[in-house]
């Protein structure tokens, strides 16, 4: 099922421009303060959900993560991160705002668990749950054909 079958209204589009905004001056603001966006290469801590961006120089920024939801290059597949078998009570908790306020607006597809999806839907998706969780920004973590979109929650010391 694409997004286009799902039910994409004037209230949805109100709330993407939002989320689009919003995060937006949250990626200005981490690019102006911390020099996001210019690191030369990333680690994933997934057992403590902090990814670390690093310089050759030894410069360094951290954050605590969410995970949003996945998208399968091959197949077009969205998958959101709270129907994975292996999602924790705690992001279970933080992501059941993202769902409830779908179900609570009937946006399906904040409510579906999986749906075909392009990259520019995954960001729109993850834009959204950053702006609904009031995240410090986004990011996609690359694992070969598979892409994790993920909202930044706080930075680390």
């Amino acid at each position: 099922m694409s997004l286009d079958q799902i039910k994409i209204d004037d209230a949805f589009r109100v709330l993407h421009q939002r989320a689009h905004e919003f995060i937006s001056d949250q990626q200005e603001y981490l690019e102006a303060n911390y020099g996001f966006g210019q690191f030369d290469q990333y680690t994933v801590d997934r057992e403590n959900k902090s990814i670390t961006f690093t310089n050759a120089d030894g410069t360094s920024l951290s954050f605590r993560f969410q995970a949003v939801g996945k998208l399968e290059a091959a197949n077009q597949q969205w998958s959101w991160r709270w129907d994975a078998n292996d999602v924790s009570p705690e992001e279970l908790e933080n992501l059941d705002v993202i769902k409830n306020y779908g179900d609570f607006y009937d946006f399906t597809f904040l409510t579906k668990p999986t749906f075909g999806a392009s990259q520019q839907i995954a960001w729109a998706l993850t834009a959204i749950a950053a702006y609904l969780r009031t995240a410090k920004g986004v990011f996609r973590i690359a694992d070969g054909d598979t892409a994790e979109f993920i909202y930044l929650q706080e930075i680390l010391a």
